[in-house]
């Protein structure tokens, strides 16, 4: 993956589809390159086929101890202005990382 400022192309567009992130014009889906569960594994964008590479759990950093519905976004299944991870559903349960983010 990489980053850009948004310019609402549809290729910077997604939705949370069934645990994927499918691009709206594309039906193209985030995927771990490869499907292997190693740490530093690129995030591609592929077709869609469903496999666990393709699956991922959003996960709020907040938690809240019950389930929320204020600020909740209908149209991309996400709350509004609340952090969260991006968790593969392969077995290490890897999260996505920025290139080039550093550890501190």
């Amino acid at each position: 993956m990489q980053i850009w400022s948004t310019n609402s192309g549809w290729f910077q567009i997604f939705r949370y589809v069934e645990e994927q992130f499918v691009n709206i014009q594309n039906n193209k889906c985030l995927d771990i390159h490869g499907g292997k569960d190693e740490e530093g594994r690129k995030v591609i964008v592929w077709n869609k086929h469903n496999g666990d590479n393709q699956k991922w759990t959003v996960v709020y950093v907040d938690k809240a101890a019950k389930i929320q519905s204020k600020g909740l976004h209908k149209d991309f299944g996400f709350h509004v202005n609340r952090p969260f991870y991006i968790v593969s559903r392969l077995p290490f349960h890897r999260v996505i990382e920025m290139i080039g983010a550093t550890h501190i």
